[in-house]
């Protein structure tokens, strides 16, 4: 049986009287020889195939250049998109925003007019402050630095006093307003 499909030439042989098998032959020429090996068609199909036999697709491959044709900056611009698999990516970008009632003076504090849960909460952020030894309002690589300075201060390794739970207030307070100064 002949079926012929993308120019592909397909036949079924009989094997062993009982089982049937799509043989593809070479597409060179006039050569009759099985095509078991797949080569790219073009540079810009990538995933159809011409198929060969051994002999033909050396030759095929011997005249094959992806970069045929091209400049060096089309070469450089397609080797540095192998690094993202040639696939979109977005830049990173940061859209923290901070508001001025986010960043308040302890002498300007009036909360006469606001609820008793944001009463409570900026009380938590003022002591989490004076905890970590700093003065709002404050930067947040200021507040890494100075955690970093507290921790290692108090560490129970360096300190031979038991500095337990002054290590647990200085993380939950470097939490808390870490939390506080990203909103």
């Amino acid at each position: 049986m002949y079926k012929n499909k993308k120019n592909f030439n397909y036949f079924l042989e009989e094997k062993d009287d009982e089982f049937l098998s799509l043989t593809k032959y070479c597409e060179w020429g006039n050569c009759q020889k099985k095509g078991e090996y797949k080569a790219p068609t073009s540079r810009e199909k990538l995933r159809e195939f011409k198929w060969f036999c051994l002999e033909h697709v050396k030759l095929y491959n011997k005249g094959w250049d992806y970069f045929r044709g091209r400049t060096t900056d089309e070469i450089y611009n397609e080797i540095s998109k192998d690094a993202i698999w040639h696939r979109p990516t977005w830049e990173k970008i940061k859209k923290y925003t901070f508001l001025n009632s986010h960043e308040f003076n302890n002498e300007n504090l009036d909360f006469s007019d606001s609820k008793p849960e944001d009463k409570a909460r900026s009380t938590n952020i003022e002591n989490c402050a004076k905890i970590l030894e700093v003065k709002l309002p404050v930067k947040i690589s200021a507040l890494k630095k100075q955690y970093k300075k507290m921790v290692k201060k108090f560490h129970p390794d360096v300190s031979k006093n038991n500095n337990e739970e002054h290590i647990i207030k200085l993380n939950y307070a470097y939490s808390e307003l870490l939390n506080f100064l990203k909103q």
